[in-house]
């Protein structure tokens, strides 16, 4: 799609975990978007974000999900208000499943609750679908047919997990049970009957959960809020994606950045960088086949959202590879390079498929990443596309996606004077660009400025108030006395600049624009909390709270000011908001 930078939009990023309803259980799902999509139309906001909805693993992390292409039943609404919402399911089966009011997802117990009222749902189903589900009985036949290129794989993967007792690390598995030709053979022997039944199960939960985010489509289409999802650039090494398509992927190399000043989580990121795991894309063998799998991936994508953000769009030109995976990561952490290429084979973490060190093999890189990215818009001819194009880019990187039309990404607050570190004035970001002050690995506004005091207080007080200084100059407020906390007027400050910028899209964070300080992942932890975290309350509520309603109001209003509202107005749609006080 071509973007027309004159029609500007507002948009807000929100986790769908995080959401809540009255009656979920334990997470955000289906309805709760919904009810975000209402919120967005209220006030003012044309888009809704959301970071990936494919099935996760024990990570829980949704940029390391086990399918590229199956979606995570943990979002999955159960309602006994419409419990044919998910076929075969009744009230009663809701009678012992309880909402949750805690401050973090319980991963385990939700997966745990929604797949024993899928199983519930599935055995009714299939004993009554003759004679009650005739033509949702032909609906479940067609999703079959219309995903076969990738379902089936897929639930054969989930049912050998199962049995696995969850265990999705395909490598270890016997070998009979490890390569996709063999496996196919080994379920449809006379004795896995029952497994057989499994696969279908995993397809029926894969048709409920399409049939749920369709729906979420047409309800934002009618609310006129555009759905954004989310493609991560790699996959998991344990997902159904790479065990049946090994032929596509590098399994011996693993992806990751290089070590920067920014990030440094650790000693090993601080030498190395990070090591995410991610096998390498075999791109050549991907040409080969006119890259089916892209293309199944992005039209899978689309068919619930909008448009979507390519994460890590600089792997498409190369990425930074080690030749370990990130399990023996300790085992390099004190190693100099020359000691690490004895136990590599003489290899080292570079760029991959080619370094940038010369011009000949940085232009290689360009034009292989321009040509790839121009199949993903190929793929998706009405679809949004925005790239993420943070971290240590190469210069040939923004010049590629201006060329073809793909918005990248500035955050104001890493866009600086490299000589006397001011903040490069907002009226200078590029129209064509996605602003905001955070991603989801960005700590929220609330937060950094908290910080910044804390810091301009402490040790090193002078240093911490010449970047107060810098930062009241940003915002076109009095540098010599700046807010001595996070407040509703400098939250309101914050809303302003960012949506009077000339991008065509400006974002906020929920969390920025309630000024919490929820967390919603921490770059290389993999604990229990992270993409865990929830807002205390239903999206509506927080409208009608006195702590919350005047940011809210704020930032609605700059919206209006600004022209970037996706819907017209009505005198008598005005009316209906509280105005800020």
């Amino acid at each position: 799609m071509i973007i027309d930078t004159s029609k500007k939009l507002a948009g807000l990023l929100v986790p769908a975990f995080a959401l809540r309803t009255k009656d979920d259980l334990g997470i955000g799902d289906t309805q709760a978007v919904k009810e975000a999509i209402d919120f967005c139309h209220t006030n003012n906001f044309g888009v809704l974000q959301l970071l990936p909805i494919n099935e996760t693993a024990g990570d829980n992390s949704p940029y390391n999900a086990i399918s590229a292409m199956a979606l995570d039943p943990v979002y999955m609404h159960f309602s006994k208000q419409a419990p044919d919402m998910v076929p075969g399911l009744v009230a009663e089966d809701l009678n012992d499943a309880l909402t949750s009011s805690a401050a973090i997802v319980d991963y385990p117990k939700v997966k745990a609750t929604k797949n024993s009222l899928l199983q519930k749902a599935f055995a009714r189903y299939e004993s009554a679908k003759v004679k009650n589900f005739i033509s949702l009985n032909n609906e479940f036949k067609l999703f079959q047919l219309n995903n076969k290129d990738w379902l089936q794989d897929y639930a054969l993967f989930r049912t050998i997990v199962d049995l696995k007792s969850g265990d999705a690390r395909w490598t270890e598995w016997e070998t009979d049970l490890r390569n996709i030709d063999s496996a196919r053979a080994w379920i449809d022997r006379p004795q896995q009957i029952e497994r057989k039944k499994t696969c279908l199960f995993y397809k029926y939960v894969q048709w409920v959960t399409h049939r749920q985010w369709s729906k979420v489509k047409e309800y934002a289409e009618k609310q006129q809020v555009k759905l954004i999802g989310d493609i991560p650039f790699g996959v998991s090494r344990y997902s159904a994606d790479v065990w049946a398509n090994t032929e596509l992927f590098e399994l011996a190399w693993s992806g990751g950045a290089p070590p920067e000043n920014f990030f440094q989580a650790d000693k090993f990121t601080a030498i190395w960088g990070q090591n995410w795991g991610i096998p390498l894309y075999k791109w050549l063998a991907h040409e080969k086949e006119n890259y089916r799998w892209w293309n199944s991936r992005v039209q899978q994508v689309t068919r619930y959202f909008h448009g979507f953000r390519l994460d890590h769009v600089l792997g498409f030109f190369r990425i930074y590879a080690f030749p370990w995976l990130p399990e023996d990561n300790q085992k390099f952490t004190n190693l100099t390079p020359e000691e690490a290429k004895t136990i590599t084979g003489g290899n080292l973490p570079g760029f991959k498929p080619h370094n940038d060190d010369t011009k000949s093999s940085a232009l290689l890189n360009c034009q292989e990443g321009e040509a790839r990215l121009k199949v993903i818009l190929q793929a998706a001819p009405e679809a949004i596309v925005i790239a993420e194009d943070l971290g240590l880019v190469p210069e040939y990187v923004r010049p590629a996606l201006k060329r073809l039309g793909i918005p990248g990404f500035s955050i104001p607050l890493f866009e600086r004077d490299e000589l006397d570190r001011s903040f490069l004035p907002s009226d200078q970001l590029p129209a064509l660009n996605l602003t905001t002050y955070g991603t989801h690995d960005n700590e929220p506004l609330a937060s950094y400025y908290d910080n910044l005091v804390h810091w301009w207080h402490g040790k090193d007080g002078h240093k911490g108030w010449l970047e107060m200084q810098r930062l009241m100059r940003f915002l076109h407020l009095d540098e010599n006395n700046p807010p001595q906390n996070y407040n509703d007027e400098l939250a309101c400050t914050f809303f302003k600049v960012l949506f009077s910028t000339p991008c065509w899209l400006a974002v906020l964070m929920i969390t920025d624009l309630f000024g919490t300080k929820q967390c919603f992942n921490r770059p290389g932890t993999s604990n229990a909390s992270n993409w865990s975290e929830r807002l205390e309350k239903p999206l509506a509520e927080y409208v009608l709270d006195k702590n919350y309603a005047k940011k809210i109001a704020g930032a609605r209003e700059f919206i209006a000011q600004t022209k970037r509202q996706a819907y017209p107005l009505s005198k008598s749609h005005l009316s209906e908001l509280p105005a800020p006080k």
